[in-house]
């Protein structure tokens, strides 16, 4: 077993990220472990994505965090971000997780989130603890916050394959698992 607390999932966009890492969650949480962190869905209209929400994964509490038709804050794409929302939910959500759960996950570590320097001082506190962190990040990032998270030497960096796409999420588990601290 490696030194790391932190498992990076990483893949271009739409490589299935998000899922598997919602389905390591349920088969943590199926296994007795408390899971916590945020999400960070997409959001669709008519077909097509409209956006993103941040969800805080322990009390379910949601928020719009970017949408292509908000019209106040900093854009990220064809997305404006609602710095607030990642705010408020990055402050009620990753202390209590790095503090009580078994597992933080982080869906995603990507610029959108990054325009919130409370999400970058929760993260950076969650990389920082002995609570092991799941966490999607985008692929390509090299520079910044998204560089020092990538080239951190108590990470472990898992990419999505489409062949072993399926078998991720167990060997996510599994990962959880083997470092979760006594209680």
């Amino acid at each position: 077993m490696s030194d790391a607390t932190t498992a990076l999932v990483t893949g271009p966009p739409r490589s299935g990220k998000t899922t598997a890492l919602e389905r390591t969650v349920s088969r943590l949480r199926g296994d007795g472990y408390t899971v916590g962190g945020l999400s960070s869905p997409e959001r669709r209209a008519d077909g097509q994505r409209v956006g993103f929400d941040i969800v805080a994964l322990g009390s379910g509490e949601r928020a719009p965090m970017a949408r292509v038709d908000f019209v106040d804050g900093p854009s990220v794409g064809t997305y404006t971000v609602d710095v607030s929302a990642v705010d408020r939910l990055a402050g009620r959500a990753l202390p209590p997780a790095v503090d009580d759960a078994d597992c933080v996950v982080i869906d995603e570590i990507a610029p959108m989130q990054l325009e919130s320097d409370r999400f970058v001082r929760e993260t950076r506190r969650a990389l920082e603890s002995s609570t092991p962190v799941l966490a999607a990040i985008k692929l390509d990032a090299t520079d910044g916050f998204l560089g020092a998270v990538k080239n951190r030497s108590d990470t472990e960096r898992f990419v999505i394959e489409p062949d072993a796409r399926d078998a991720l999420p167990e060997t996510l588990a599994a990962w959880v698992r083997s470092r979760i601290r006594p209680r």
